[in-house]
């Protein structure tokens, strides 16, 4: 696997995990430094994202990876969110990997299911 393909790995690694609620492994995808933006947060550091992305996780009950695309440095991934309250949600990561540690996530969905 390239680098490419390593860094997709990592980023579909980490959304599975997410899917999962497994926060150990959340927390070890991240880099000390990591940025983290969503709709709903905008938070900075390993400890302060895993927290968010934590508190989040607990309504969902798994996802599915429709396509994950990146090179070298960045991924995108296009996954089906399924949650009890809000039914499934369509998201995007945008994450950015460097030494195989997330330095970046910016996370897109409709916030509508949310807000009905």
């Amino acid at each position: 696997m390239g680098e490419q393909g390593a860094t997709a790995g990592v980023a579909t690694a980490y959304i599975e995990a997410f899917g999962r609620g497994d926060l150990a492994a959340i927390r070890g995808y991240l880099a000390d430094d990591v940025v983290f933006e969503s709709p709903r947060a905008a938070v900075r550091g390993a400890d302060e994202v895993a927290a968010a992305v934590a508190e989040f996780a607990g309504a969902v009950t798994g996802v599915t990876i429709i396509a994950a695309v990146g090179d070298e440095r960045q991924a995108m991934i296009i996954y089906d969110m399924a949650t009890g309250p809000f039914g499934t949600i369509r998201a995007v990561d945008h994450l950015v990997v460097e030494d195989g540690k997330i330095t970046s996530d910016t996370l897109v969905f409709d916030t509508y299911p949310l807000r009905s």
